[in-house]
């Protein structure tokens, strides 16, 4: 996911002031001149955070036993995320359970091969008569997030939550915990970087910069995916999983997914006086 936020311009104001003087008397606007000047900053910083998600599927004889697998599943999950220890942050977020029968899928066949050679009669030729298909059984489903820390139990979780008997898990990505001050401080660097570039444009003209006019536009992006560990994917219940980087099938154990650093990145634009 890529985030991208207006700060509020105060968060940079000392900042602004501090490398280039404000200008707070009133400026005549027909001779004032001016310079734009987009600086750009970053900042590297190690993720606090991890995300995975998952689903829990179970088929059943009714619904409610099928639900009532579901939640023997999510209670494994959890009991399986209090085991690990060494997990400072914790938190589920379940969507809500849904149910659908399941057809005989014998069934279905049979009307899929009836409507195709349905599709191909000429006019007059008898029609194939499908069938009613009845529900087989019940099945409830429920998929979630994991949001955990530090993102080296990324792989332990992965694991435990597939022991348990999740399904379609995979690593989302990574979280950084104090992602405004981080922001802040790529908007410094990035405000420096503009006025570096306006102090050179402005002394290749023969001029100097006298303060700062205005701030035009602030952004600060980083990208969750960007310290992505080796996708893995894992079918559950204690079966194989395969590390697609490597394409060798591995056994479900505690995987050692180690995160790398996120950049923080800010761009400004700052209106720039001179004479």
């Amino acid at each position: 996911m890529r985030h991208i936020k207006t700060l509020n311009r105060a968060a940079l104001g000392a900042a602004i002031c501090l490398l280039s003087a404000c200008n707070k008397t009133e400026l005549n606007e027909e001779t004032v001149k001016t310079l734009a000047v987009t600086g750009v900053g970053e900042v590297e910083v190690l993720p606090d955070r991890f995300v995975l998600s998952g689903a829990v599927i179970k088929q059943d004889g009714t619904a409610q036993a099928a639900m009532n697998d579901v939640a023997d599943i999510v209670n494994a999950m959890q009991a399986a995320a209090r085991d690990i220890s060494s997990l400072t942050d914790s938190e589920f977020n379940f969507a809500s359970v849904n149910s659908v029968g399941v057809k005989d899928p014998e069934c279905l066949l049979y009307n899929q091969e009836a409507d195709r050679t349905n599709a191909t009669l000429r006019p007059g030729e008898p029609r194939v008569k499908k069938r009613v298909c009845e529900d087989q059984s019940q099945q409830a489903s429920i998929s979630f997030t994991f949001t955990g820390g530090p993102p080296e139990q990324a792989g332990t979780a992965l694991s435990r939550f597939s022991q348990s008997g999740a399904i379609r898990l995979r690593l989302d990505g990574y979280r950084i915990n104090n992602i405004d001050e981080i922001e802040l401080q790529a908007g410094e660097i990035a405000v420096k970087n503009a006025r570096d570039k306006a102090d050179r444009l402005a002394a290749a003209a023969g001029a100097s910069i006298t303060g700062v006019l205005d701030l035009d536009s602030y952004q600060a992006t980083y990208d969750q995916r960007a310290a992505t560990a080796p996708r893995v994917n894992l079918s559950g219940a204690g079966e194989t999983s395969a590390l697609l980087d490597s394409g060798e099938p591995v056994e479900v154990t505690d995987l050692n997914l180690e995160a790398g650093p996120q950049i923080v990145s800010a761009a400004i634009e700052l209106e720039f006086t001179y004479e």
